[in-house]
């Protein structure tokens, strides 16, 4: 683990086309231990250009982005993202609130989301 504060995070960009292509992807990085869940420190969703969301994955030395998970509207974005989220050991009540059809904005500005770790417990944001 790199424990320098100043050091720069390898960055890993994936423009995926759906859903399904990123939980691939995702189950993929898991599988190879490129991505290991017990090394994450903070999960971020944002919407942005009123179509594309972004999924974040933040470790002390990586950060992992995903674009073309969408979140807000039924379907497989929300259970893809249901899918990530349990692979990466999120907590089922957080899943639950981030998945939740009627917490989200109108849909041309839904709720973005934080899920940060720490090592006592996990909080949403």
């Amino acid at each position: 683990m790199n424990t320098n504060k100043n050091a720069k995070k390898k960055y890993y960009y994936y423009l995926r086309k759906s859903t399904s292509d990123s939980l691939k992807t995702i189950r993929r990085l898991i599988e190879r231990g490129s991505l290991c869940p017990h090394e994450i420190i903070a999960i971020r969703g944002t919407f942005t250009q009123k179509k594309w969301y972004r999924l974040t994955i933040l470790t002390a030395s990586k950060r992992y982005q995903f674009v073309g998970i969408g979140w807000f509207f039924w379907g497989t974005g929300p259970r893809g993202l249901e899918q990530i989220l349990k692979w990466l050991l999120v907590s089922p009540d957080i899943i639950q609130h981030v998945t939740d059809f009627s917490l989200h904005g109108p849909s041309d500005h839904p709720n973005s989301f934080f899920i940060n770790y720490d090592p006592y417990h996990t909080s949403i944001l």
